[in-house]
């Protein structure tokens, strides 16, 4: 077999949690090539077996091979050496060195130099202790990646975003374990004392034979670095056919009220900024998706593209949809409101089955690719409520600050609008369900309450509740 063939197979076996299997692959692998993804992967089986000085050799080996080869993708795999460097020193009890480890994967996530001058290391007393405490840790976020300090001030003082705002928060949450193990040290322990640097010294390429031993289970799953970013560890995307369809197919989880579906696809590392959602009345087209049964799909490919058959028609521009690194979620509006579906719809891999032709011109209000687009006005159903002033749109609760003066703030419905813009998603969901199923006799706030049952009418005294017939 080939070095890219082994490689292949010991990122697989990486991804499986075989991890003596991997080791034996990825030896066999940089016998012929050092890829610094395939020296992330072995670091990381070798980790999970505890073979903790393997792991270390390989991933400050990783680190050297990636800065010395300046490729598109040095960058992420120099952060995620100097994270699992981090990792490594904390099992090793070595707490200060690996918070300088952790620090520094930030640095590099938030697009600083490599070889900058941090003084990182240097924050020792004189008694060589680390200073840098468990408060510090938590406050410094002054570099985090795409975010802003002042919102008043964004223009000023906003952090450009880099595209590694995962791998920022990946060390940020490391520091904590590691500065909390700090705290509770007598003050002799050699785990207060820095003895790494910023550039490890490069080790020899030389490969370090482990047996397998019984791993803990609550070792973090970090995913290694794809080698198929490096030019000699490129290694095709499966062929069409070779993952099936429903191996590839995403966890799915839906809402309904009486004028929309909520659509909640669980899928990791969704890029915001290329995510591309389409509308029809009955379908929707989302892409580019990355696939965990498929790792080398790209963008482009029939893989990367799922369109759902949706379980009732919806009115295109009154939908919209969000996205976050582990999830994408659909809002629908219902073309018919107080219609019940039965399911959310099916999931269809590629783009073969989205009906382009039945796509009319925008202002035919048939197509939307915009999360940021709101619902078109629609006649919303006008739910059961006894305030004097009639019926209530409680879809736009939340919109209307500007009259709440005129309102009067002792009028019920100014609580209960503050009430729900200031509730969670979950909360929301909650008040919805409990309003409409009771027909605005009751409002809960508890959706673990709710969501498995029907909420019964509970009508004020001497008031008798009775069904309304047509």
């Amino acid at each position: 077999m080939s070095a890219t063939t082994f490689g292949h197979k010991g990122l697989e076996a990486v991804q499986k949690k075989d991890w003596a299997g991997a080791i034996s692959s990825l030896d066999k692998a940089l016998e012929s090539s050092n890829s610094p993804a395939w020296l992330l992967a072995r670091a990381h089986a070798s980790y999970q077996l505890k073979n903790y000085d393997a792991s270390l050799h390989d991933a400050e080996l990783a680190y050297h091979i990636a800065a010395e080869r300046g490729s598109g993708n040095s960058r992420k795999l120099m952060i995620d050496a100097q994270y699992r460097r981090a990792t490594i020193c904390f099992k090793l009890g070595r707490y200060a060195d690996s918070d300088c480890c952790a620090k520094w994967s930030m640095l590099l996530a938030e697009g600083r130099p490599a070889r900058e001058d941090d003084g990182v290391e240097r924050n020792v007393d004189e008694a060589g202790r680390y200073t840098v405490t468990y408060a510090d840790g938590i406050a410094d976020k002054k570099g985090q990646p795409g975010q802003e300090s002042n919102p008043a001030l964004a223009t000023m003082t906003s952090t450009p975003r880099t595209g590694f705002e995962s791998e920022w928060n990946r060390g940020y949450a490391w520091r904590s374990q590691a500065l909390g193990a700090l705290k509770g040290l007598a003050p002799e322990h050699p785990g207060w004392a820095v003895n790494v640097t910023k550039v490890p010294s490069k080790p020899q390429n030389k490969v370090k034979k482990v047996e397998p031993v019984e791993v803990d289970s609550d070792e973090e799953d970090i995913k290694v670095a794809s080698a198929s970013s490096e030019k000699d560890a490129k290694k095709p995307g499966p062929a069409l056919g070779s993952v099936p369809d429903e191996k590839m197919k995403l966890r799915v989880d839906f809402y309904q009220t009486s004028t929309t579906v909520t659509v909640s696809l669980f899928v990791k590392d969704v890029k915001k900024d290329t995510l591309q959602v389409d509308f029809t009345r009955t379908q929707a087209r989302i892409r580019p998706i990355p696939r965990e049964a498929a790792p080398y799909v790209k963008s482009g490919d029939r893989e990367a593209t799922s369109t759902l058959a949706l379980g009732g028609d919806i009115v295109p521009l009154g939908s919209r949809w969000s996205a976050t690194p582990r999830k994408i979620e659909l809002t629908l509006q219902k073309a018919a409101p107080g219609t019940k579906w039965g399911s959310w719809g099916e999931e269809k891999i590629g783009p073969e089955s989205f009906h382009v032709a039945d796509i009319e011109p925008p202002a035919a209000s048939n197509v939307v690719s915009n999360e940021n687009t709101k619902p078109e006005a629609a006649a919303a159903p006008a739910y059961p409520t006894s305030s004097k002033s009639g019926p209530k749109d409680w879809d736009k609760l939340g919109d209307d600050d500007d009259d709440e003066e005129e309102e009067g703030k002792s009028d019920v419905n100014f609580f209960f609008k503050q009430l729900y813009k200031g509730a969670t998603p979950e909360q929301q969901r909650a008040m919805m369900k409990s309003f409409v199923e009771s027909n605005g006799t009751a409002l809960s706030t508890d959706w673990n309450d709710v969501k498995s049952r029907t909420v019964e009418t509970i009508p004020p005294e001497g008031i008798e509740a009775k069904k309304w017939e047509t």
